[in-house]
């Protein structure tokens, strides 16, 4: 099992138990918050043991090069990607908190399908893309602005599809997938 998997995990089974505790003090059959008022110096230990543990994961700002099928998960802080002379198909970046700048106007595309996946909790995402290379971009966002190519969305719960005319007949191709939780998506052409 991969790490950011386990730590997926471990999380939403907190976050579940948390959630019991807390209906189970609404109804009255425990007292949680006054227990948790007197632990609560324990979560910063817990936090702050995590955070020496996962010292990777908590950069705040961070240019990385990508190699292709580069996959990268980061929990805070921003990241910027750029992938100048690079072949990015399989790329696949996962965050939880900050913002995400990823330049392929630069990388040097295969002769197929290149497949960027990029997903991020909370903060903004900015994408450039080669103006000369068809594209299929798919854009999901929970709160936020979405703006692929010009074209705009925004609200709660709002998806965007957009294809190249001519995408499928033509050989060298990029498809962009992209989801933030709360934030802006933008994908421009240089």
């Amino acid at each position: 099992m991969r790490r950011k998997n386990l730590w997926t995990i471990v999380f939403g089974i907190v976050l579940i138990l948390v959630g019991f505790l807390a209906l189970l003090d609404s109804l009255e059959f425990i007292s949680f918050w006054s227990a948790l008022g007197k632990l609560w110096p324990l979560i910063l230990i817990a936090l702050g043991v995590w955070l020496l543990l996962k010292k990777r994961y908590f950069s705040w700002d961070e240019k990385v090069e990508i190699k292709e099928g580069n996959k990268y998960s980061k929990a805070f802080g921003d990241l910027k990607i750029d992938a100048a002379g690079m072949d990015p198909h399989g790329m696949d970046v996962e965050m939880g908190f900050g913002d995400l700048d990823v330049n392929l106007t630069k990388a040097t595309l295969s002769d197929q399908e290149n497949v960027v996946h990029l997903a991020l909790g909370f903060g903004d995402i900015r994408v450039w893309i080669p103006s000369e290379v068809k594209a299929s971009i798919t854009a999901g966002c929970g709160a936020g602005d979405i703006d692929v190519l010009g074209k705009t969305v925004d609200g709660l719960g709002k998806s965007m599809d957009h294809c190249d005319e001519g995408y499928d007949s033509i050989q060298k191709k990029l498809r962009i997938r992209v989801k933030a939780g709360f934030g802006d998506i933008k994908v421009s052409r240089v």
